[in-house]
């Protein structure tokens, strides 16, 4: 491979410690406060899903930003997290504040292993220096690669996210049951029309036996 491609590729894969994001209208009191009213989810509350068909958002503040909410997961704890989605950053970054909710410690990594909306997923902390160290990126690669679907309605100020892998799972499974039901009804009432039809032969021979005998008396 030649020098030139190398330093091509170089200049768009730069490295995720030298991403930033300048947010002047959006820090940890904004996410607690007005875009958790908003979203009607408070922030780092505990949910009771650890995966959801779809979200509703917000595009928030004079930037008009989006924010969505989803279960993060890390061991057995789950959390509702807003996340700003930014169609500029492939990576999706978690910040300090979220881990320290989970009680988790990062130490020398700035990557951790986590779920969000039960997809397992490696986040990356939001680099030190950044414009954005109190605030969650979804990046478009968890977009892409969970083949999500983004609406926006800037006249309305809201947001539609849904994930087709879920709903294609889900749609499968009901398939299945409904072969599998439809399959069991199918074989049940063949079952009952050949029962059916031996009671029916049997009562014609008995009732023919009798005929015959009443005759023969």
């Amino acid at each position: 491979m030649s020098k030139n491609i190398i330093d091509e590729i170089d200049s768009i894969l730069y490295p995720v410690q030298m991403f930033d994001l300048l947010l002047p209208d959006v820090h940890s009191k904004e996410i607690h406060e007005e875009i958790s009213k908003k979203l009607n989810i408070k922030y780092l509350s505990n949910s009771l899903h650890t995966e959801v068909k779809y979200v509703r958002g917000i595009i928030f503040g004079p930037y008009f930003r989006i924010f969505i909410s989803l279960p993060v997961q890390i061991k057995q704890e789950v959390k509702n997290v807003h996340f700003l989605i930014d169609t500029g950053s492939p990576t999706t970054f978690i910040c300090e504040e979220v881990y320290e909710s989970f009680k988790v410690t990062m130490l020398d990594s700035s990557v951790y292993r986590v779920h969000i909306n039960n997809i397992p997923i490696l986040a990356q902390l939001p680099p030190i220096n950044s414009h954005f160290t109190d605030v969650n990126l979804l990046g478009t690669e968890f977009l892409k690669i969970f083949d999500a679907k983004l609406t926006m309605d800037f006249e309305n100020e809201y947001v539609f996210l849904s994930f087709s892998s879920f709903n294609i799972t889900t749609q499968n499974e009901f398939n299945s049951f409904n072969i599998t039901t439809q399959n069991g009804e199918q074989k049940f009432f063949q079952l009952k029309y050949i029962l059916g039809g031996i009671v029916g032969f049997g009562l014609f021979c008995l009732s023919l036996f009798f005929i015959l005998k009443k005759k023969l008396h």
